[in-house]
């Protein structure tokens, strides 16, 4: 079976790793120039941030054996500090949850080159259409006698609309998320923790990543790396807001809470992410109907942590396999 794949954020790369290693042909059609979609790295001047997913908790889900068993483990870090949570930027620890929590030395995308390895990913090859061809599709001027759609749901809504499918998607929605990327030329003080949560959703910021405590050779020797994410509501009304305005405001907030050596930064950058997190889902059953050759695999189909889009990743790819 010849099954062409639309995206290689996670979902994509789950599902055709399950069929490339099942003996089925495997294409996997991506519009940006990297693997990972949200699971992505920026490094710049001697700095590096998780600037999407900032860990990867396995949770006892597929994704744990590949990754600790399966995959090159070399550069795998796993967490050692715990989330704190805050209220108003007052920090206090938050609940024990026991989570074992990864990411990598060079970068949390290394996951996703690693997924990718051996597998036919074609970048910068956005598809916009889609033709029913006899009893495949065709794609590309290629034939597939499969198709698998991995793009968030509005995106996959799209390309189903010009095939004349209907699939019951309509109410998943998503949040947006503005990340501010920050270098310090100061070292952290002593720090218990490797992010901060705000639990409620109320203040801008809603998560911080302190990337030099979550692992190491993330900044330049006494230098500090951090990523802010602020909220769904804040990021929704800034979104068009330019960069140094959302430098300064996130990096305000890093000064209240470390300290003048932390008022600005050295090294900055702002990554938006349009399809952040999906906040309601549709059921992957009735998405996805017994029988169908042409499936999709989103995580507005079981949730937005990187080992819930491996999972509905796997399970589409299953599903595809044993219809056949």
């Amino acid at each position: 079976m010849k099954v062409g794949i639309v995206g290689a954020g996670i979902c994509g790369l789950a599902s055709a790793r399950y069929l490339h290693r099942a003996g089925h042909e495997v294409v996997v059609f991506e519009k940006g120039s990297n693997v990972g979609g949200r699971v992505a790295s920026r490094r710049e001047a001697g700095y590096l941030w998780d600037s999407g997913a900032t860990s990867i908790a396995p949770r006892g889900k597929k994704i744990e054996n590949v990754l600790l068993n399966e995959l090159d483990i070399e550069g795998l870090v796993k967490i050692s500090e715990p989330i704190y949570i805050h209220e108003g930027l007052r920090v206090r620890p938050g609940s024990p949850s026991g989570t074992a929590r990864y990411t990598y030395v060079d970068g949390i995308a290394t996951f996703a080159k690693r997924l990718a390895e051996g597998l036919d990913v074609r970048l910068e090859r956005q598809i916009d259409g889609i033709e029913l061809s006899g009893s495949g599709y065709l794609m590309e001027e290629e034939q597939f006698d499969a198709v698998i759609l991995t793009p968030p749901v509005p995106q996959t809504s799209l390309l189903l609309w010009h095939l004349g499918e209907n699939r019951p998607m309509g109410h998943v929605r998503y949040r947006q998320c503005i990340s501010v990327l920050l270098g310090y030329h100061a070292a952290l003080p002593a720090i218990h923790y490797h992010a901060l949560l705000d639990p409620e959703q109320m203040h801008p910021l809603t998560w911080l990543s302190l990337e030099s405590v979550k692992s190491p050779g993330r900044a330049p020797e006494g230098r500090t790396a951090i990523g802010a994410q602020l909220s769904a509501a804040y990021s929704l009304a800034q979104y068009e807001r330019e960069d140094e305005a959302l430098v300064a405001t996130a990096s305000g907030f890093v000064e209240r809470l470390y300290g003048p050596a932390f008022q600005s930064p050295e090294v900055w950058s702002v990554v938006r992410w349009k399809y952040s997190q999906p906040e309601s889902f549709a059921s992957f059953e009735r998405v996805n109907p017994k029988g169908s050759r042409l499936l999709v695999a989103s995580d507005g189909l079981l949730g937005g942590h990187v080992e819930d889009a491996f999972e509905v990743g796997t399970r589409t790819a299953e599903q595809l396999v044993e219809e056949v």
